[in-house]
């Protein structure tokens, strides 16, 4: 501005550059204005930025230590999978072999049980067969003599015949078999021992199960619902694993099984989802490497369509109630934004019950959503009308304006980060872009 002049001095409120005239006239020193010479604040400026440099030694050298310390894991990663996988196979070999012989005594044992009570069944059909033979030929004798003997015959004889069928007639027989069909009994039921077989041997990939928490969300009829499972080591910090070492299974009221899906959302987080079929009290069952999470089984109660799963606030301005709620929107991790007209704020309930809210500016507030981010998009018609995006602190990011929405109201967020803007004054839907 002042041509010919040396900059010499930093205006500490402007940050700007400024020579000598500029102190006199522009920036002179005051409550507005703070000029500096600028060999006083480039000394500044450098002292601040050697501490900073001495500061990013220490961490330079803990992110240096955490990279090798990366590097190592990383080098004994194959090496741990070949042990782990050699030890699972020797362990389940070991269960086969257990097996095996297991089944060839049982079978043995069959064989010989089937010989033993074969050969007792032989004699008891040749003691009959012995039996019956003697009491036939008597039999026949007899018939014989009776049809075709003749008187001094059936005199002779009749005293001897009628002895052997009398004797034969009244001999004790042992007629019946004491031999019952064998059969092979389980004394573990195969579905039993397929709930158990998890328990012979798991992945340990450092998960501690007594920290892993999981979150039922509110369950209705024929709508998708979720429950979140977070996995956690000892120090309750979230742990990565595989999804085959997530099992979840779920029974409604009248013992049917309720088909889940597991689908990890970030590390260490795991959305299990389920649509139910019938209302009431639903049992969920969670393990992770084979042993149930704390509190598993879950009661899950499900409601109907016609039947509120959540209520929260009352009528008022403190905090958790609220004043003319108009609109209300959900984020990813399934916090509730209600935007109030009354008390001109938006106010945010978590899972827990816990509530915060922030004030917005406009004279009609009406319409609110959230994008991937946790960014609020909130609209408000009559003065001041816009459509306006706060933090997830709630403070004002930037501020849209246009003679084509005057009225803005309802407002949502597409897949794609756009924002779909009604405007019913001049019924139309404006579609705009993230920036």
């Amino acid at each position: 501005k002042h041509k010919n002049q040396e900059l010499v001095f930093y205006c500490e409120s402007c940050k700007a550059l400024i020579c000598t005239a500029c102190t006199v006239v522009d920036h002179r020193p005051g409550k507005d204005h703070n000029p500096v010479e600028i060999a006083i604040v480039a000394q500044n400026t450098k002292e601040t930025l050697q501490g900073l440099l001495q500061d990013m030694d220490p961490r330079l050298k803990e992110m240096q230590s955490s990279v090798a310390e990366v590097e190592r894991k990383m080098s004994t990663l194959t090496p741990s999978k070949e042990a782990a996988t050699d030890q699972a196979k020797a362990y389940f070999r070991r269960l086969h072999d257990l097996l095996q012989k297991h089944e060839e005594e049982v079978l043995n044992q069959i064989d010989e049980q089937c010989r033993a009570d074969g050969k007792a069944l032989q004699t008891k059909k040749d003691d009959i067969e012995f039996e019956l033979a003697g009491l036939t030929s008597a039999q026949t004798f007899c018939q014989q003599a009776v049809e075709h003997g003749s008187d001094w015959h059936i005199l002779e004889v009749g005293d001897q015949v009628q002895t052997r069928l009398e004797t034969l007639l009244t001999k004790q027989l042992d007629l019946e078999s004491d031999w019952s069909e064998f059969q092979f009994l389980e004394n573990t039921v195969v579905a039993e021992f397929d709930r158990e077989v998890g328990k012979f041997g798991f992945l340990n990939t450092g998960v501690d199960v007594s920290t892993c928490d999981l979150v039922v969300k509110p369950a209705v009829q024929k709508f998708q619902c979720v429950a979140v499972l977070t996995t956690t080591n000892k120090e309750g910090r979230p742990c990565i694993m595989s999804r085959k070492a997530i099992k979840a299974n779920m029974k409604d009221p009248d013992g049917k099984n309720v088909p889940t899906q597991r689908l990890i959302k970030n590390g260490g987080s795991w959305e299990i989802s389920y649509t139910p079929k019938v209302t009431g009290n639903h049992r969920l069952e969670v393990k992770v490497n084979s042993q149930e999470v704390a509190g598993s089984p879950f009661d899950v109660e499900v409601q109907g369509t016609d039947t509120p799963v959540l209520t929260i606030g009352q009528k008022g301005s403190g905090v958790g109630e609220v004043n003319g709620p108009v609109d209300v929107a959900v984020d990813k991790d399934g916090n509730i934004a209600v935007v109030e007209r009354g008390n001109k704020r938006v106010q945010i309930f978590s899972g827990n019950g816990s509530s915060r809210n922030f004030p917005v500016e406009g004279e009609h507030p009406f319409g609110v959503d959230v994008d991937s981010s946790g960014r609020f998009l909130v609209t408000s018609w009559g003065k001041n009308f816009a459509v306006r995006c706060y933090t997830k602190e709630g403070e004002l990011l930037n501020t849209f304006q246009s003679d084509s929405l005057r009225d803005p109201c309802g407002v949502t967020v597409l897949k794609d980060g756009r924002m779909a803007v009604a405007e019913p004054r001049q019924h139309s839907c404006l579609l705009l872009q993230p920036d």
